[in-house]
């Protein structure tokens, strides 16, 4: 999977919340056109697409939606694990 540019519903989802790219599988890895090279957000963002990968679709969004409201996003236990994935 690469990141592609996010079409326009997704555009603006990523304004509304002040992201700048979604891994939203099994469509895909998508992130602001001008964010397209910043390769610390992709590896973010491919971090997220093989959590997808080991837990398939349905595990992954529950998963994801459960620990976001135990934990909120900066203690979420899959964005800590993209976070360490931003750094090569």
């Amino acid at each position: 999977m690469t990141p592609r540019p996010a079409p326009r519903l997704v555009r603006a989802y990523l304004r509304l919340t002040g992201y700048d790219g979604i891994t939203l599988p099994p469509w895909g890895v998508y992130i602001r056109a001008e964010c397209l090279a910043d390769s610390r957000l992709c590896r973010h963002e491919m971090a997220h697409w093989a959590q997808y990968q080991r837990m398939g679709a349905v595990k992954f969004y529950a998963v994801y939606l459960w620990l976001m409201m135990l934990h909120g996003y900066q203690n979420h236990p899959m964005e800590i694990e993209a976070r360490r994935a931003e750094t090569p």
